[in-house]
C-alpha cells in the first residue's frame, strides 16, 4: 500500500466519528511520519506495514478522542460526516431488514469509574456481611471461651 492510499483509508475511517480538526491533525502526523521514515531509507510499503491497518488506527483515535459519542461525531459543516454517521448507525441484518445498532465503548473513563464503583460496592458488601456475622456471634464467643477454659482446667486436674 502506498502513502496516499493509507492516508485516504485513514481519512475515510475517521470521517463522521471525530471532529475534522482531529482528522487533519492525524493525517498530517502520519504523512510526516511516513515521509521521515522514507528519508531514513525505508520504503513506503515497509513503513505502512510497520504502522498497521489504518482502520485499526482510526478505531484507536476514535477511542482516545474527547468529544466523540458512542454513536459517532457529526460535524455540522461537513455533509459527508452526517451521511457516514447514518450509514454507521444502521446496518443490514441477515434477514434483510434495516436494524438500529448501538456500540458501547467500554474503555471510556466513565465506564472505568462505574467498574471501580461496582468493585468498591462488592468489597464493601462482603465486609458488611462478614462484620454482621461476627456481630451476631460475638455474644456467644465470651461464654464459649469461658466454658472452654473451665473444661481445659478440669482436664489438666484429672491428669494429675
Amino acid at each position: 500500500m502506498r502513502k496516499d492510499e493509507f492516508l485516504q483509508l485513514l481519512r475515510q475511517a475517521l470521517a463522521g466519528d471525530v471532529p475534522s480538526g482531529v482528522i487533519e491533525e492525524n493525517i498530517r502526523y502520519y504523512d510526516h511520519y511516513i515521509s521521515e521514515e522514507v528519508q531514513k531509507g525505508m520504503s513506503e510499503e515497509e513503513v505502512i506495514a510497520e504502522i498497521g491497518d489504518p482502520r485499526l488506527i482510526a478505531h484507536t483515535i476514535e477511542d482516545t478522542t474527547d468529544g466523540t459519542s458512542e454513536t459517532g461525531y457529526t460535524d455540522p459543516v461537513d455533509d459527508r460526516s452526517s451521511q457516514s454517521q447514518s450509514q454507521s448507525t444502521y446496518r443490514e441484518d441477515s434477514y434483510g431488514s434495516q436494524g438500529n445498532t448501538h456500540t458501547f465503548r467500554l474503555n471510556r473513563w466513565y465506564w472505568k469509574l462505574l467498574a471501580a464503583l461496582v468493585i468498591f460496592g462488592i468489597v464493601y458488601l462482603v465486609f458488611m456481611v462478614v462484620g454482621g456475622i461476627f456481630t451476631l456471634l460475638s455474644p456467644l464467643l465470651g461464654p464459649l471461651f469461658v466454658i472452654w477454659i473451665i473444661t481445659w482446667i478440669f482436664r489438666m486436674l484429672k491428669r494429675r
